[in-house]
């Protein structure tokens, strides 16, 4: 399996997070790496890679700041694309049609005009794709969508508290005019696209993961951060409340907020359908009964006495915890493990999404940045992806 050759491209925070998986696979003898690719020199540098992958080994690993000489020069048989969002140009679609199978981290872009032709390629040339959904991989959560494969679910909630400090370690280098210098990009709102694109499409994705739904519409209201902090913090939104409907006829609520000083974080996730409810405790539990074992009478007779169901009847542990944090390395490496191994293995069900089936996130998260923007009006996502009235969201500005 070591033939599998692949390529980085962008070294940056999340690019370091996917080279110490890849070193992991590497030493598996699942893959080689063949190439680094980063505008930055620095980046390249084995000293400060090393610092934070420390397996890192670049013998035999080609360095390149220009994406084209790298497409020109080495042959790989899949890359990883870890940039930006507002700074991808025509990458994917070059790698698309040379056979190139491509993981593309989120936010793919900010832009869906540059998204659909990305897709468009990699449908045109059969290229495997898979996005950074990694909380996709997680067992908790597959224990979850397939728990919820026979059931209707009617709403969906999570509150993901988090802060500005978060945002790490700064990699990219910019110009005057391109952002503040003193922060990474997921900071800016010109480069991340706010932290609902950056960091709340997670949060979307996985209501569309467990539901196995699409996003209908999005309707949301942000809270700006006050323009006296915005040098020192950044000029994301300070708190983000988006309400989702999903084609099924379920509805789903996020709210995530970035404040400063506050070093506190929480997690909040909660699942409804018409006869239970999951909740996140010591334990992942599935509180209700089974739909060929309840009656409304029973139910009633339940509800006064406590004794009509048994406790094994009312309660199902989905899966015993505690839970790892489902963001963290391990499921960073397991979905790359799983994408290799769909493609050495031909086993495309080892994917869990693709490039395609991903931009239904994309397209919300972008949509509740307008919904916001205009008012809190609700927005069809068939109509923003399409509509001449969205026109001017889909594009990038020149």
């Amino acid at each position: 399996m070591s033939g599998f050759k692949v390529a980085l491209v962008g070294v940056g925070q999340r690019g370091l997070q996917h080279l110490e998986a890849l070193c992991d696979l590497q030493e598996e003898e699942l893959i080689r790496i063949e190439a680094l690719v980063d505008p930055f020199s620095e980046n390249l540098s084995t000293e400060k890679i090393s610092k934070y992958v420390p397996k890192y080994n670049d013998s035999d690993i080609k360095l390149f700041t220009d994406y084209d000489k790298f497409l020109d020069e080495c042959e790989v048989d899949g890359i990883w694309f870890v940039i930006p969002p507002n700074q991808h140009t025509n990458q994917i679609e070059r790698a698309a049609q040379k056979g190139i199978a491509i993981f593309a981290e989120k936010p793919q872009s900010l832009f869906l005009d540059e998204i659909f032709p990305m897709s468009d390629a990699i449908e045109k040339y059969a290229v495997p794709s898979i996005c950074g959904f990694q909380m996709e991989y997680d067992s908790w959560y597959t224990k979850i969508r397939d728990y919820l494969n026979d059931k209707w679910v009617a709403s969906m909630a999570m509150i993901n508290c988090g802060a500005v400090e978060t945002h790490g370690v700064k990699h990219t280098i910019i110009g005057k005019d391109q952002g503040p210098e003193n922060r990474i990009w997921a900071a800016d709102r010109k480069w991340s696209g706010t932290s609902m694109v950056e960091a709340g499409i997670h949060q979307t994705d996985l209501m569309r993961y467990w539901s196995n739904d699409e996003i209908s519409w999005v309707q949301s209201s942000y809270v700006e951060r006050a323009s006296k902090a915005i040098q020192e913090e950044g000029d994301n939104p300070i708190a983000y409340h988006v309400n989702y409907g999903f084609k099924k006829g379920g509805t789903g609520t996020l709210i995530l907020t970035k404040p400063a000083g506050v070093f506190y974080t929480e997690r909040y996730d909660y699942i409804l359908t018409s006869k239970s409810m999951i909740k996140f405790e010591g334990d992942l539990i599935a509180y209700g009964v089974e739909e060929d074992k309840y009656s409304i009478e029973k139910g009633r007779e339940h509800f006064k006495t406590k004794d009509v169901y048994k406790e094994n009847e009312t309660i199902k542990v989905l899966a015993k915890g505690p839970q790892q944090d489902a963001m963290g390395q391990h499921n960073t490496k397991l979905i790359s493990e799983n994408f290799i191994k769909s493609i050495v293995l031909n086993k495309p069900e080892l994917r869990k999404n693709s490039f395609k089936s991903s931009i239904n996130s994309l397209s919300a998260v972008l949509a509740a940045n307008v919904s916001s923007s205009i008012g809190g009006q609700k927005i069809d996502i068939s109509e923003f992806e399409t509509s001449s009235k969205f026109s001017k969201f889909r594009t990038k500005s020149k």
